[in-house]
C-alpha cells in the first residue's frame, strides 16, 4: 500500500505550462533591474530572481513588511513587497551607505526613497511582460501596515538584490488571473462508435411474444386442434421483443401492438426498452 503524501497548502500552485516562457523572460529580466538601480545608488547591485511562482498573497506577506500597491495595466492591481530588514537595507544604500540591514521599522522617508528609485529600477520586468498586457507600474501610497485580508492568487516574482550586508529580498507581486495565459479547458474527444460500427451487419434474430395467460390445466388436458384460447388482455393487446441471447436469459427489447402494412400482417413499435 502506497503512504499517504501530505498536501501543504502553503507550497506554490502549480504554473501552467504555456507560462514557460514568461518565466524565462523575467530571469533574463532580472539583472537589468540591477543595472537601473545601481545608477540611483551610484554602485554596482547584482539583482537575480530566483524563482517565479503562483501563490496566495497570504502566504508572502510577512509582518511590519513595506508594501506599495501598482497599478500595472491589468484589470486588477499589483502590489510590491520589500521585508522590513530589506527595506531599511535599500535605503541606507540608495542614501549613499553600505546597505546595512538593522531591526527596525522603516521611518517615512525610507519609504518614500523606496518607492521613489525601486519602483522606476522595475521597468525591464514590465518590458518582459508586456505581451501580457503589463504597460506600466504606477505606485499607490506606501505603507507598512497589515496587509488587507485576501487578495486572492499572485504571480509573485522574486528579487534577490545583493548589498554589502548579504542578500535581502523584494517581490513583485502580480495578479494570477490577469497574468497567467488562460489553461484551456479540457475538451471531450467524440465518442468513437465502434460497438455499433461493428455490430452493425451481424444478423440478430427477435421473437414476439403474446402476454401469458392463466388456464386450467385440465383445459390444456383436453386442448384439440382447431380450439381456441382466449387471452387475459384487458386493453389493446400488446407483444413483447425478445432477442435470444447466448446465455438463458433472453432480453426484452421493445413492445409492439399487431398491425398491418399494406396487404401485409406487421407489427407497430411502440417502445425501444434500451436493453441492447
Amino acid at each position: 500500500m502506497a503512504t499517504p503524501e501530505i498536501f501543504d497548502f502553503r507550497e506554490p500552485l502549480p504554473m501552467p505550462p504555456a507560462a514557460a516562457r514568461l518565466v524565462a523572460g523575467l530571469r533574463d529580466a532580472a539583472p537589468r533591474v540591477g543595472l537601473v538601480l545601481g545608477l540611483a545608488a551610484g554602485r554596482t547591485v547584482p539583482v537575480a530572481c530566483p524563482g517565479v511562482r503562483r501563490v496566495a498573497l497570504a502566504e508572502i506577506a510577512s509582518p511590519a513588511a513595506v508594501w506599495v500597491p501598482l497599478a500595472c495595466g491589468l484589470p486588477e492591481p499589483g502590489l510590491l513587497l520589500v521585508s522590513a530588514d530589506a527595506a531599511v537595507a535599500l535605503a541606507d544604500l540608495l542614501m549613499g551607505g553600505q546597505g546595512e540591514t538593522e531591526a527596525r521599522p522603516t521611518t517615512a522617508l525610507e519609504q518614500r526613497l523606496l518607492v521613489r528609485h525601486l519602483v522606476p529600477a522595475l521597468r525591464p520586468l514590465t518590458d518582459a511582460l508586456e505581451a501580457q498586457g503589463v504597460t506600466e507600474l504606477a505606485a499607490g501610497p506606501v505603507s507598512d501596515d497589515p496587509l488587507p485580508q485576501g487578495g486572492g492568487e499572485v504571480v509573485a516574482i522574486t528579487l534577490d538584490i545583493t548589498v554589502v550586508g548579504g542578500t535581502v529580498r523584494a517581490t513583485l507581486c502580480l495578479p494570477a488571473k490577469g497574468l497567467l495565459p488562460a489553461e484551456p479547458e479540457p475538451h471531450a474527444s467524440p465518442p468513437v462508435d465502434t460497438e455499433a460500427h461493428v455490430l452493425r451487419e451481424v444478423p440478430l434474430d427477435i421473437s414476439l411474444r403474446l402476454p401469458a395467460t392463466t388456464v386450467m390445466a385440465e383445459d390444456v388436458d383436453e386442448l384439440a386442434v382447431g380450439d381456441v384460447i382466449r387471452l387475459d388482455t384487458r386493453g389493446p393487446l400488446q407483444l413483447h421483443g425478445i432477442l435470444d441471447g447466448p446465455g438463458s436469459n433472453p432480453l426484452t427489447v421493445l413492445t409492439a401492438a399487431l398491425g398491418r402494412r399494406g396487404r401485409r400482417r406487421a407489427v407497430v413499435v411502440h417502445d425501444l426498452l434500451g436493453s441492447l
